[in-house]
């Protein structure tokens, strides 16, 4: 299956964005927040890359800031996929949001609408 046809099975569009996020598992508070990079969003999920593998299921927290909106968006999700892409430092990690806050929905919806209309 090509990339254009997962695409068009998912039911929110993903913007093909790096911007910076600081992530961490919801079942760990000591943990210190991890710095990466995002590979896309969208209104569902996201994909970004961990310095760890995350296993199925793992509640994760993520914080998005982006250069155009000035708010942080807190979001709350479940780990779809981690594979590794680099043995034993990067893995890419597929995430499935939960239920949105009104300030994540806002900047969701922000960066969508945003990068959407823009040509590539």
């Amino acid at each position: 299956m090509n990339e254009r046809d997962k695409q068009e099975r998912r039911k929110y569009v993903r913007i093909a964005k790096q911007f910076i996020i600081s992530y961490y598992a919801l079942n760990d508070p000591e943990q210190q927040h991890d710095v990466s990079q995002l590979h896309n969003i969208g209104m569902g999920g996201m994909c970004f890359v961990a310095s760890r593998q995350f296993p199925v299921g793992a509640a994760m927290g993520i914080e998005l800031k982006t250069p155009y909106i000035n708010e942080t968006a807190h979001l709350e999700g479940t780990v779809l996929e981690a594979y590794e892409k680099i043995p034993n430092v990067v893995y890419e990690t597929r995430m499935e949001f939960g239920t949105l806050n009104d300030t994540a929905q806002r900047v969701l919806a922000k960066i969508v609408e945003t990068f959407v209309a823009l040509p590539e």
